[in-house]
């Protein structure tokens, strides 16, 4: 099969055909955070895609030195006398593609996300907003905890963290449902009858709260 002709892996990374190993793996990465879909400007996102693809496969064509030599050959004998490789470009885009070693274990992360988020949806404000706010102390957490390691370890840190601190503060939430009927229902009772009104209260409380719960728990389904 032929190369693309309208494919230039050297143009690309923005090198010449000259370029050393190092110097082609120094482009690529800086290229590779540059063009990151993560970091695409909103109504961008398409665009860093396709740059991305195009960067990995040209990386993809010219990290191997044997490829390397044929597409070098074919470049200075012009594509309809090329013969000698078997993976175009366009294939090497599509078999390469966008690789981000964290892809999976974002994706991961952001479906685990996502079903919290749709658990605490249905949830009453003040809910909500506890969730939230274990979820922002958890989201730092994990960025710091990652900071040691750069941006390789910030990012998986802090979707750790969000999603940790999310389920950290439904259960909160689930806790304070049952909790609040009981320590007021005790305390009334504490405050008309003394201990044995205490223990009363929170006998009458804990079905109410946990009937509260439950409510709570189908709305969020």
């Amino acid at each position: 099969m032929l190369f693309d002709a309208r494919f230039d892996a050297y143009r690309e990374l923005g090198l010449p055909p000259n370029a050393s190993m190092e110097e082609i793996r120094r482009a690529y990465r800086m290229l590779a955070r540059r063009y990151h879909p993560d970091h695409a400007p909103e109504g961008k996102q398409r665009e860093y895609e396709e740059k991305m693809k195009r960067v990995n496969a040209a990386y993809a064509l010219l990290r191997n030195s044997q490829r390397r030599a044929q597409y070098d050959q074919w470049r200075q004998n012009g594509a309809a006398t090329a013969r000698g490789f078997a993976t175009t470009a366009r294939s090497a885009a599509h078999s390469f593609g966008f690789n981000d070693p964290y892809a999976q274990m974002r994706a991961g992360y952001q479906q685990r996300l996502h079903r919290v988020q749709v658990n605490t949806r249905q949830l009453p404000v003040w809910a909500q907003l506890l969730s939230g706010l274990f979820a922002g102390l958890g989201l730092v957490m994990g960025f710091l905890m990652g900071l040691p390691f750069g941006i390789v370890g910030c990012i998986p840190g802090a979707l750790v963290g969000l999603v940790g601190g999310m389920l950290v503060g439904l259960f909160a939430v689930y806790l304070l449902l049952v909790g609040l009927p009981v320590g007021l229902l005790a305390l009334a009772g504490y405050w008309a009858l003394g201990m044995h009104g205490l223990l009363l209260g929170a006998l009458i409380g804990a079905p109410l709260g946990w009937l509260w719960l439950q409510k709570a728990l189908i709305k969020s389904r």
